[in-house]
């Protein structure tokens, strides 16, 4: 539903009704964390909290945007938005309009952005921005993308912020069912709805910490990103598998004495150490779309291939698991993730541990950290007579910003 008011707002802001309102949901992460960069599967859902865009479209080759939750209206001009940047929000929509070429010249846009999705949580708040927004423009501009094409440039587009981050979060906004997660396979992209079981319950609740995408949090991202690069060179060198490009441990998964040779992998190392040994170039494993990984800097390397290539196991097992209704084992693989992504990965937080065994000492079947990590929100897994309590116990754990989470649909369009 659109927010009240939204449509009002345009028109006073702008002084005319809008064209078009664009919904893009946010998501939760049942299992799968981390995986997607690696392009192994992921198996998250859109929840009914959303990113609405009201837009109408220029022929003045600028694009004027009021958020309703961050100050500072945007005046971006189209074929320069880079210039018009006055605000930290308004770098999302310079990212949006790189990736939209062909628009006609002197194309442009008024838009009012709306949300009741929590920011610098882990909930993809950013990715709901970029797919209502491109969703909106495309609208607007007569471009005729489809879903696919908008994921795969909203993609592209939060990649030049900074966090080389992979695509679960643009697919699931893009091309999920109500009533259901979506098992995300990668190389080449390939979704199929998994129905939740009708007891089944879902919680979010905060940690207190915030997750944010910039400064210290996205250089540890990107560490990991580094680190299971690494990792999937290593292995295919130890086990006489060929990898091109970009070194992703895909190319490894499944492959006969994989557990033995991740045993084998160093502790940590650097990307420049790395290379030197296998005598190949540096370049594949340390560039990334806006920047470049310090070389020497030294990453995890065997514990986030430990991590990655279980929760990758772990997604086909809850897929298994909700299937057959049975949310006693979906709530302890979900616990297993967790636990991989605190001792292995090196994500999680005090905050988030703590917030996890509550929820689960309430009677959740099972609790994680859902998102990046290193802050942010936990999901909890209870059955229906659970469900109360559980609720009750996670806000009072994280002082009422926690809520009941539904399988929404994903992106919607409606025109005026």
């Amino acid at each position: 539903m659109t927010p009240p008011g939204l449509e009002a707002l345009f028109a006073t802001e702008f002084g005319q009704p809008p064209a078009v309102v664009v919904r893009a949901p946010g998501r939760v992460n049942l299992i799968g964390e981390h995986t997607d960069y690696s392009l192994l599967p992921v198996l998250p859902l859109a929840i009914d909290r959303s990113t609405w865009v009201a837009a109408r479209p220029t022929r003045d080759g600028r694009v004027a945007a009021h958020s309703c939750q961050f100050p500072g209206r945007a005046a971006l001009l189209r074929d320069a938005p880079d210039a018009g940047i006055a605000r930290p929000w308004h770098r999302y929509l310079a990212g949006l309009l790189g990736q939209l070429p062909e628009a006609p010249p002197g194309a442009g846009a008024q838009l009012v952005i709306d949300s009741d999705l929590p920011t610098t949580g882990g909930l993809s708040s950013s990715s709901s921005f970029t797919m209502a927004v491109l969703g909106a423009l495309s609208h607007c501009w007569d471009l005729g993308l489809t879903t696919a094409a908008l994921v795969a440039r909203a993609i592209v587009a939060e990649r030049h912020v900074g966090v080389e981050s992979g695509g679960m979060d643009q697919t699931v906004i893009g091309l999920a069912t109500a009533g259901a997660a979506l098992r995300i396979d990668f190389a080449p992209t390939r979704v199929r709805a998994v129905p939740l079981p009708a007891s089944l319950r879902l919680v979010a609740a905060y940690s207190g910490e915030e997750a944010p995408k910039g400064g210290p949090v996205r250089e540890l991202y990107n560490a990991r990103v580094v680190g299971c690069r690494l990792a999937a060179t290593l292995l295919a060198a130890d086990l006489g598998l060929a990898v091109a490009g970009v070194p992703t441990l895909a190319a490894v998964a499944g492959a006969p004495g994989l557990d033995a040779a991740v045993a084998r992998l160093p502790a940590e190392a650097s990307a420049q150490t790395v290379a030197d040994r296998l005598v190949r170039a540096v370049d594949p494993l340390v560039q990334l779309t806006a920047a470049r990984f310090p070389a020497t800097a030294p990453v995890r390397i065997r514990s986030v291939a430990r991590h990655v290539l279980g929760e990758a196991a772990r997604v086909a097992q809850v897929e298994e698991a909700l299937l057959a209704a049975d949310l006693g084992r979906a709530g302890r693989l979900l616990d297993e993730g967790h636990a991989s992504l605190a001792d292995d990965f090196g994500c999680s937080t005090p905050a988030l541990d703590g917030l996890c065994r509550t929820l689960r000492a309430a009677g959740a079947c099972g609790a994680r950290l859902t998102g990046a990590g290193f802050g942010g929100y936990a999901l909890a897994l209870a059955t229906g007579d659970a469900a109360a309590p559980v609720l009750q116990a996670a806000q009072a754990a994280s002082g009422g910003a926690a809520f009941p989470v539904r399988a929404s649909a994903g992106l919607t369009l409606s025109t005026r």
